[in-house]
């Protein structure tokens, strides 16, 4: 059950008038006549992935700026196991990935994160996990070998979807773990303090949760897919849509569960897929916060079966 001060907190809580994301870059008509100001920001990223799979879909992306790296997820072969690739951050709009790691079952298909404060890494379970939809997975990343010192931890228990993507996010300050469930086909967020993982090296915290709130049902009606999880310690940012050329959808939350921007018409990025009609896909597929540039980078999937390159637009959040 939530937490008493959890819930209070819900009441007691100032709320700043402050939106984080500019609503207008982000949901411009399809036929605006201006496609530079889909963006506030730099120019897109392009990523060039390596190892097994780097042709499929890119599935989830994370930022280490201890060690200046970012990392994107996909996934190879059946049943499916997880890879990552590395990438050294610098500042043109072309990234090619620096290394990867080994396909592995244990890492699940979407959602990554870094822990900024040690050497770690946390993913979504993967196949090679019973009821994986109640796990995360600990890890430290190894380039061109198998994930190393792995951990299974369990965040949900009997009652929740068993293969639902967890996609884990961390708080910039590494005091908060959250992560994704879904509960008699509701959504919900997660909360939990990370020092139960860290420093007490819990490996079944499913009810030591600080708190839990449901999303908005609007946020993947129409079949749209929820595809990316991340927070900057004061909001969440919550990602959906599908594989077509249609508007996506860009949820924030606090961290009590308060909605406090609501873009059910995210057009970010479509230019890039209606220049190229050959492009059949154009896919949100993750997101995550750079906090050190108060950024949030968004990544589609673009191109064709057996042809996907990642694409990530960097918006500006308002402090």
């Amino acid at each position: 059950m939530k937490k008493l001060f959890s819930f209070l907190s819900r009441f007691y809580q100032t709320y700043s008038a402050t939106a984080p994301l500019n609503a207008h870059h982000l949901e411009q008509n399809f036929d605006s006549p201006d496609p530079a100001n889909l963006g506030d920001a730099a120019q897109p990223i392009t990523l060039i992935r390596t190892g097994l799979g780097n042709y499929h879909i890119l599935q989830g992306l994370a930022l280490d700026h201890r060690y200046n790296f970012l990392y994107t997820t996909h996934v190879e072969g059946q049943p499916e196991q997880g890879v990552i690739n590395r990438f050294k951050l610098h500042n043109s709009n072309l990234w090619s990935a620096q290394d990867a790691q080994k396909p592995s079952a244990l890492i699940g298909h979407q959602g990554i994160s870094v822990d900024p404060q040690g050497d770690f890494m946390f993913a979504s379970a993967g196949a090679g996990i019973a009821n994986k939809g109640w796990y995360i997975l600990k890890f430290q990343y190894m380039p061109n070998a198998a994930p190393s010192h792995t951990q299974v931890i369990q965040v949900f228990d009997k009652t929740y979807n068993k293969i639902t993507n967890t996609m884990p996010s961390i708080t910039p300050d590494g005091k908060y773990l959250l992560v994704r469930g879904n509960n008699h086909k509701i959504n919900v967020i997660r909360i939990f303090k990370l020092d139960l993982i860290t420093e007490n090296n819990l490996t079944d915290i499913r009810f030591l949760y600080e708190d839990e709130w449901p999303i908005d049902p609007g946020f993947t009606h129409d079949k749209s897919a929820f595809q990316g999880l991340s927070t900057d310690g004061t909001y969440v940012y919550l990602l959906s849509g599908n594989k077509n050329k249609g508007p996506k959808r860009i949820y924030v939350y606090d961290l009590t569960g308060k909605l406090v921007q609501k873009m059910d018409h995210v057009t970010l990025g479509h230019f890039d897929s209606l220049s190229n009609p050959a492009i059949q896909y154009w896919e949100p597929e993750g997101l995550t916060v750079d906090s050190q540039n108060h950024q949030l980078y968004v990544l589609y999937s673009i191109g064709n079966t057996g042809q996907f390159l990642g694409r990530i637009y960097r918006m500006t959040i308002n402090l």
